[in-house]
């Protein structure tokens, strides 16, 4: 494929990620507005608590596959047999963690920790986050197919958003909440699988011990990574609901963590159309160009947001979040870094053979933060600035690691092409 037809399909893959996530983004201003009205502040709370106990679910079912197995997706794209082994095995792994799961929750259930209200609501969502962790997005990110994704994404949201406005219309239709979620998984994953059959002709089959194991084996790395990312990152708003409890600092850092989440949100997109095209083209030249272009604006919009962070706060959350500004200043490295971050780690670091640094850059970052949180708790100089300081040191340490990964490994490249 000529480059500019390579450069033209990431562009298009980047421009339906991105409207993938504004799409979520609006039916999700349409719907929690609704719920909280609707359900009430304590009902709407259990499912608030569920859907944090589905955050790590989410993740456990996922296990690394979104990078490992687009990676593998991507290396055999004209292997039909090597690729329906892939999804045979991914998919039976899956079934198996998500059983797994669910006997640990009845297991929490049998000892109290859950009352029959949120197991049932644990449980029914569980079911949905199954289905969805069954539906083969890295088969579309390997083939560099974002469309079927961002398709298949809406529709889930519409469907889910059109049920809950059609069947929730008090506290006795909770369960209708998760099911609504479900039911539009079932549907985009058995619109999935057809596409997949007659578009592909990729047909699923039991898989063998074998392929099952090396597999898991070789996701694992991806897994512990993403797990310590999610671990120190959500760290925070424990420990600082754990100090402040009802104090509105907690409100401001959660203001504020939203503004950050906006540019994770912002970065994403353009991480993951580079990934399955880096793999399969090494364009480290647009790369370059890439952040010769964007790093500039990043950091003009990061000195603006940093003088008038108050006013900011103020008028995008309210005249009582003004307070939020000096922790918004303090949490901006991260801004300033996530881009290069995202980009360095799997789309550039994978391609040159340095996945295990990329993986093992996550583990280094937790290491930085719990250690910091225990040497402020012993210096009694825990509060949510230093918290917030912290954080920007691990996520800048993050993105230097990778960084100095990358041009040692190409200072070494240059010099043995040299030879």
């Amino acid at each position: 494929m000529p480059n500019s037809l390579k450069n033209k399909q990431l562009l298009s893959n980047t421009g339906f990620l991105y409207i993938t996530a504004i799409s979520t983004q609006v039916l999700n201003l349409a719907t929690v507005p609704y719920l909280t009205r609707v359900l009430g502040p304590v009902v709407y709370g259990r499912i608030g608590l569920v859907l944090g106990y589905m955050a790590y679910v989410q993740i456990f079912l996922d296990f690394g596959f979104t990078l490992s197995a687009t990676k593998m997706i991507a290396e055999n794209q004209k292997d039909n047999i090597k690729i329906e082994r892939i999804i045979s095995s991914v998919t039976f792994i899956k079934v198996m963690l998500s059983l797994g799961v669910a006997i640990f929750f009845w297991a929490l259930y049998k000892v109290q920790v859950f009352d029959s209200i949120n197991i049932s609501l644990l449980m029914i969502y569980l079911g949905g986050y199954l289905i969805n962790a069954l539906i083969p997005d890295y088969f579309y990110r390997g083939i560099e197919n974002m469309k079927t994704i961002a398709i298949r994404t809406l529709i889930i949201k519409v469907i889910f958003t059109c049920l809950i406005f059609a069947f929730v219309k008090g506290t006795e239709d909770v369960y209708f909440v998760p099911a609504s979620f479900g039911i539009g998984c079932l549907v985009a994953l058995i619109i999935t699988l057809i596409d997949i059959k007659r578009n592909y002709i990729v047909k699923l089959h039991f898989p063998s011990i074998n392929d099952i194991i090396n597999i898991f084996r070789d996701t694992i790395p991806f897994f512990a990574s993403r797990f310590a990312s999610t671990f120190y990152q959500a760290l925070d708003i424990i420990i600082i609901g754990k100090i402040y409890g009802a104090a509105p600092e907690v409100g401001y850092y959660t203001s504020s963590d939203k503004v950050i989440s906006l540019v994770k949100m912002g970065a994403s997109p353009i991480a993951d159309s580079l990934y399955p095209y880096m793999l399969n083209n090494k364009n480290y030249k647009l790369i370059k160009k890439l952040l010769i272009y964007v790093m500039p604006v990043i950091t003009v919009g990061v000195i603006i947001v940093g003088i008038f962070a108050e006013s900011i706060c103020a008028f995008v959350f309210g005249a009582e979040y003004a307070g939020s500004g000096n922790i918004l200043r303090l949490l901006l490295p991260i801004a300033w870094v996530i881009l290069p971050t995202y980009i360095l780690a799997f789309p550039v670091m994978s391609p040159m053979g340095l996945v295990k640094y990329a993986n093992f850059s996550n583990i280094i970052g937790m290491i930085i933060q719990v250690v910091g949180l225990l040497v402020l708790c012993f210096l009694g100089h825990l509060n949510i600035y230093t918290i917030c300081g912290l954080t920007s040191i691990t996520e800048v340490s993050v993105f230097l690691y990778r960084l100095m990964v990358v041009l040692i490994y190409a200072k070494k490249m240059e010099s043995f092409s040299q030879k």
